[in-house]
């Protein structure tokens, strides 16, 4: 848009004036040259009155680019311009003002893969630090000892004493207990135990047999033996078995794993936030200090991965409760 010079008479002042007025949506406007004017509207209460005339403005410097004065009359491009403004300053007046809107929280994200924290992720961690595995042979000595298939692993005495104690090293805090070692003797025959007990003195390698199991191998008189072993997965009778231990309660809860055929590796039980990781006990029990869990779902895993989740396990101390199947051979 151009602008256009103004007229500056230093003998009388030319007084224009505009009043825009918006009135229910409609324009009123009027213009003249009168000192002393007042638009009257329809509306008594929203008339407006003009001021006084101003006195005579100086001539602005005519070397400067002019800009005019509140008081020069306005020529139609300045008037349509004006109107958009004014029709803006309506719809905001009358525009009713958003409610805010509250902060969504932030939803969690989905990770592709376990955290470090996960039981996936603790168990792959224990993984590589397991002293037995599936597939290995290890070699140390045997000896043996008066076995009553009772011992460190808490199992009840039995009349079957194919049994062992392992060295405190792959005893492992317990994981060792109720897995089934092949042990093969200097003749080269092989006798199966299972592992009922731990032998805190012997170094790596070396498995206190019981005196049957070791009559097997060699006579007695020999009193120490050279062996290799294997761990292996045999098949046995019948589902996991479960007992809570002496004293438990839904304050306060200790359960034990029994009748598998792979050595476990977790256990963890459902409580109000999902699946809780119970801490092993250098006894065999796993323990709820809280009593989270205690008496509903409980959820192994053994050292080859496998999961077994079993339901209405309840807080009978002492007592053997059957699970719904057994543990895949590994």
């Amino acid at each position: 848009m151009s602008r256009k010079k103004i007229d500056v008479r230093p003998a009388a002042a030319l007084v224009a004036f505009a009043v825009v007025v918006v009135t229910g949506g409609v324009f009123y406007a009027q213009s003249g040259t009168s000192t002393d004017a007042s638009l009257v509207l329809s509306r008594p209460d929203l008339a407006i009155s003009t001021q006084q005339a101003q006195a005579p403005q100086e001539a602005p410097d005519l070397g400067a680019t002019p800009t005019p004065s509140a008081d020069a009359t306005p020529d139609s491009d300045t008037s349509e311009a004006a109107e958009p403004v004014l029709k803006a300053a309506q719809t905001s007046a009358t525009k009713k003002p958003e409610p805010k809107k509250k902060p969504e929280p932030a939803k969690p994200k989905k990770n592709a893969a376990a955290g470090p924290g996960s039981t996936d992720a603790v168990a792959a961690r224990s993984a590589a630090n397991d002293r037995i595995k599936f597939g290995e042979k290890y070699s140390g000595i045997a000896t043996f000892y008066g076995a009553t298939g009772a011992g460190n692993c808490s199992y009840e005495p039995t009349g079957d004493l194919m049994v062992a104690a392992m060295n405190e090293q792959d005893y492992q805090g317990s994981q060792a207990c109720g897995s089934f070692v092949d042990v093969t003797g200097p003749k080269g025959n092989t006798v199966r135990v299972k592992i009922v007990d731990r032998c805190p003195e012997c170094a790596p390698g070396h498995i206190d047999l019981s005196a049957e199991a070791f009559a097997e191998l060699a006579e007695p008189v020999q009193g120490r033996i050279d062996i290799s072993w294997k761990l292996v997965s045999p098949s046995v009778s019948g589902p996991v078995k479960y007992v809570y231990k002496d004293g438990s309660s839904q304050w306060w809860c200790s359960i034990q794993v029994r009748n598998h055929r792979n050595p476990i590796r977790s256990v963890e039980l459902k409580g109000k936030n999902g699946w809780v990781a119970l801490p092993r006990e250098m006894h065999n029990y796993f323990t709820s200090a809280n009593g989270e869990g205690c008496g509903g779902q409980v959820r192994i895993t053994d050292v080859q991965g496998n999961r077994l989740t079993d339901s209405g396990i309840q807080v009978n101390p002492n007592q053997e409760q059957a699970g719904a199947q057994q543990l895949p051979a590994a």
